[in-house]
């Protein structure tokens, strides 16, 4: 999912086509009658007035090139502001914002200014890797308040991401508790295994030496029949008697 960061409004500022541009005075010519039999009064009255013209002309020409250059002084202003504006973002956010877009106005010398622009960017989350989600939020965040004035579309922006970020943390934080009790369960497990190999071979040690023990008792029993059989106990004790009954 991608939204825009700064859609900036134009300036409230007068372009090109403004200001109308008044129709210069043009005086008429006399008829060759006129011409032939002018008065010297005449002459005299049409030598006043044209100064009278030529001022008032100058004087309004003048007024409308100072209003023009206060608009292109604005404009100007306005096109280095939303350009720092835009190339803050695309700085800030190099890998998850997108190209800049500008909407422009002509202005009385016709030229094109950028009064407005947006940067798309990328705000969708990682899937499935909640500490990769946790990083872009951050670089959204950071992308959304690079310019030194962020407009409200950038705040918006940047609350979205916070929320994001939010939601990764927990997330993070549930898996890392989910893992410290997986660990926790294993220790258990793997000491009971051990006991039972003790025991086991506990049990394997008494076996063997029950075996040996009978092994043992049955040497002694074979050395006693041979003895017996040798007439060892019948020298040694009479006939008859117990020790020979229990042999």
């Amino acid at each position: 999912m991608s939204t825009a960061l700064s859609s900036i409004s134009p300036p409230s500022v007068p372009v090109s086509g403004t200001y109308s541009q008044p129709a210069t005075r043009v005086s008429q010519p006399d008829s060759s009658a006129q011409a032939q039999a002018g008065s010297a009064s005449d002459t005299a009255q049409g030598s006043s007035s044209t100064p009278k013209d030529t001022v008032s002309s100058s004087s309004q020409q003048s007024v409308e090139q100072r209003q023009e250059q206060r608009v292109l002084q604005q404009l100007s202003a306005r096109d280095r502001e939303v350009r720092q504006h835009e190339m803050a973002h695309q700085a800030a956010g190099a890998g998850i914002t997108g190209s800049v877009s500008y909407s422009y106005e002509r202005g009385p010398d016709g030229q094109m200014y950028a009064v407005g622009g947006e940067v798309s960017i990328d705000t969708s989350a990682v899937s499935g890797d909640p500490r990769a989600t946790l990083e872009k939020a951050e670089a959204i965040i950071r992308a959304a308040m690079a310019p030194a004035e962020p407009s409200s579309q950038d705040y918006r922006v940047a609350a979205s991401a916070r929320a994001m970020a939010a939601e990764a943390r927990a997330e993070l934080a549930q898996m890392e508790e989910s893992e410290a009790s997986e660990e926790s369960g294993e220790e258990p497990e793997q000491t009971t295994g051990a006991a039972a190999e003790t025991r086991q071979e506990d049990g394997a040690g008494n076996e063997r030496r029950a075996e040996m023990r009978e092994a043992q008792a049955e040497s002694m029993g074979r050395l006693q029949r041979q003895l017996v059989e040798a007439g060892v106990f019948a020298r040694m004790y009479p006939p008859g008697t117990l020790f020979s009954y229990q042999v």
